[in-house]
């Protein structure tokens, strides 16, 4: 089996790969004892000898969350992982040699490096929607290639319609893990009758259901429109990503209107916003305990119910 190496996004999973037969690693802390320098610059150092010449997969979850009470961004966990993936290219034994001086005796790299993202950096931002602005997806994922010979990806915002993320997998660059139908089952577990839907076009184009109609007002804000047959019924609300968590909320409140009984959400991935974990404490009082949501990011919100990524990646990556 290949050697596990984890990045702070996916620190919180440590035990689970532990429990999975797999041998794991992560970075070690500083002089002071922590993951950054006192300017933020993101500290990274692995146990090379224990890796060297051997087959490894990477794991990070890329984007916004706490890791042992530090907060991460997006940016940090992209650059994060650059640095292990250096380090595991080009690994060297450090020997003091006087005040200041080192030696260095190279190791052998690894023999064979892939990452997965259990969530995909930068997901807003697969595509330009103005003239001048960056793919930062495409570019954190260009950049992730350069390291590594594959990325695994769980449940991507981007669909492989989107040419340039369809090219990465039809060339076997990428590949497109998925948690939705395990976060179905669970859900269903629950709810067994409910009718399933998406809140946008975008869930329905990725997962193939009936959905609502979105239009956006802001980043933040944006209407729900469309109706259905759902008075008297429960309903699953299916989709890949949570941010701000409104259109989960109004998609919510427009089902109610219809008359939908209890309704549940199925979401792979939770995602904190600045300031902490609001968004995610209203969702889950909005839903009054029916959120079915994977750990692909760490939160304390759903830290305790959430559904383990863990299995997934062992059965189809490693």
């Amino acid at each position: 089996m290949k050697k596990v190496v984890l990045c702070s996004g996916a620190a919180h999973l440590s035990g689970s790969f532990a429990n999975a037969g797999c041998e794991v690693f992560s970075s070690m802390e500083n002089y002071d004892g922590k993951r950054f320098f006192m300017n933020s610059d993101v500290y990274s150092r692995l146990p090379v000898e224990s890796l060297s010449g051997e087959d490894v997969v990477v794991v990070q979850s890329a984007t916004l969350s706490q890791s042992n009470g530090e907060w991460y961004t997006t940016q940090d966990r992209i650059y994060e992982l650059l640095e292990f993936l250096s380090i595991l290219h080009e690994p060297y034994i450090v020997t003091p040699a006087g005040h200041k001086r080192y030696d260095y005796t190279g190791l052998d790299p690894v023999s064979s490096v892939e990452v997965v993202y259990t969530c995909m950096p930068c997901a807003k931002q697969d595509h330009a929607c103005l003239t001048g602005e960056v793919n930062s997806a495409k570019l954190a994922i260009d950049l992730t290639l350069s390291r590594s010979e594959r990325v695994h990806i769980i449940d991507p915002h981007p669909p492989t319609s989107l040419q340039w993320f369809g090219d990465l997998v039809e060339q076997g660059k990428a590949s497109v893990l998925s948690m939705t139908e395990q976060l179905i089952t669970e859900a269903l577990t629950d709810l067994p009758d409910a009718v399933i839907l998406g809140p946008d076009e975008g869930a329905a184009e990725r997962l193939g259901i009936q959905s609502f109609s979105k239009s956006r007002i802001s980043s933040v804000q944006s209407t729900i429109s469309g109706s259905f047959d759902v008075k008297g019924d429960d309903v699953l609300i299916v989709d890949d990503m949570v941010l701000s968590g409104g259109t989960l909320r109004r998609t919510r409140e427009k089902l109610k209107e219809l008359g939908a009984r209890r309704i549940g959400a199925a979401i792979t991935h939770t995602m904190p916003v600045w300031g902490g974990e609001e968004n995610l404490q209203k969702i889950a009082s909005a839903f009054e305990g029916h959120v079915y949501a994977a750990n692909t990011v760490y939160t304390e919100t759903f830290k305790d119910t959430a559904i383990d990524c863990t299995e997934t990646i062992v059965s189809s990556v490693l």
